[in-house]
């Protein structure tokens, strides 16, 4: 299962590497815990809480709300 859409962060990156996300402007979270490249998980994990960034997601495993980022692409506020 893929997906792509705008995030907005929750929690930044923690000291794991994973990032929770809530839909935006929904409100469904998600956890991105893989990322395909590093320069993806770079961009990640420089953002605050309160970021927006465009994502396109895949599903990571079998782990229910477990996504990796295949790309990322900050969103300017506003």
């Amino acid at each position: 299962m893929n997906r792509t859409g705008k995030y907005t962060v929750v929690r930044a990156c923690n000291d794991h590497g994973a990032i929770t996300l809530r839909e935006y402007p929904r409100n469904g979270t998600l956890y991105v815990v893989e990322y395909d490249d590093p320069d993806v998980e770079d961009e990640l994990s420089s953002l605050d809480a309160g970021s927006v960034v465009e994502l396109d997601l895949r599903r990571a495993g079998r782990r229910g709300n477990a996504w990796c980022a295949e790309s990322a692409r900050p969103v300017d506020p506003v």
